[in-house]
């Protein structure tokens, strides 16, 4: 009776953890990506987050944002002391997520986007314990415009980046349409 109890507790535990976190569902007509900064190394440091030239949002961590979009692909990206992208493949419905890792820089903290598995029970754990102690960060229209305005030559400067590394044969890490998140509960 005794090793039942020890392997339910942690199985109810992680049950629980998952019913419990910030984790709207996706609209039908849209995809969902959640941009998770779990760590608290480097915390002082804002990322730029992108979709292509569309700026998601600038945060410190730990921290993250829910981001809505059109199914299909899309090139996702941060800025910080370096640039890192994930090319990615949607479908309408479903969540997706990528975390952003601190890296350390010359001068300020880099920034590494990894694709999340969503079958990875342990990296999941992981982010939605940050789902459930923070709300998702936001930002106004205006907030966004200023701030593109302010970093269009960034943002210009990546892409650039992004087309060179291609046309020289980096491979980027991919987010693929089965990576979605399979919980029950939505």
């Amino acid at each position: 009776m005794k090793k039942k109890f020890v392997f339910i507790v942690p199985l109810v535990f992680f049950t629980l953890s998952v019913l419990s976190q910030n984790l709207m569902p996706a609209p039908e007509d849209k995809a969902v990506v959640y941009f998770v900064r779990t760590s608290s190394y480097g915390f002082a440091i804002n990322f730029s987050y992108f979709d292509s030239t569309t700026l998601i949002g600038v945060f410190n961590g730990p921290k993250y944002i829910r981001y809505e979009c059109d199914s299909g692909q899309h090139l996702f990206w941060a800025r910080s002391e370096n640039r890192d992208f994930v090319e990615a493949e949607l479908e309408a419905g479903k969540i997706y997520f990528i975390e952003a890792i601190v890296k350390m820089g010359a001068v300020k903290a880099g920034v590494e986007l990894v694709p999340v598995n969503a079958d990875d029970t342990k990296k999941m754990e992981k982010i939605f314990k940050l789902l459930n102690k923070k709300t998702s960060e936001s930002f106004t229209e205006d907030e966004l415009k200023n701030e593109t305005i302010r970093l269009q030559g960034a943002i210009d400067r990546g892409l650039e980046k992004y087309e060179k590394d291609k046309r020289s044969g980096v491979i980027y890490p991919k987010l693929l349409k089965s990576m979605y998140y399979k919980g029950a509960e939505l």
